[in-house]
């Protein structure tokens, strides 16, 4: 590599070069794929804008309380309207109480992906729809 630098550089600018890039060139490309990977998240993730779809009551499969007490939030598979399951967290202490047999769970789907997500809501929003 150095007979490279050489060649295009001139021998004193060579070494100056080999010597930056031995002591500093890993740490420096390190910076610049980190700098790359950041600027790609930012740029080519969506808004991450939703919209309400449904508050829907559904079957509780199971139900774990997050380290032994349901204050501390719950872990729940439950089975969706479709037939499929998923699994639903809450870490809202009134929510995760809230969760028996069955639970009210609100649907979002967001707008640039069409991807649905859902999470835990109170019972009382469940009564009206």
């Amino acid at each position: 590599m150095l007979n490279i630098l050489s060649a295009i550089l001139g021998p004193h600018r060579a070494v100056s070069v080999y010597a930056f890039a031995r002591t500093k060139g890993l740490a420096l490309a390190g910076g610049l794929a980190l700098i790359c990977i950041v600027a790609a998240l930012l740029l080519l993730n969506d808004d991450g804008k939703h919209e309400h779809e449904a508050f829907m009551t559904v079957d509780v499969l199971s139900a774990t309380p997050i380290n032994g007490d349901a204050k501390n939030g719950i872990i729940a598979s439950v089975r969706l309207p479709d037939g499929t399951a998923t699994s639903i967290t809450s870490t809202e202490a009134p929510i995760a109480q809230s969760v028996t047999t069955s639970a009210c769970v609100e649907k979002r789907v967001y707008v640039e992906s069409g991807e649905a997500r859902y999470r835990f809501k109170l019972p009382r929003y469940c009564e009206n729809s």
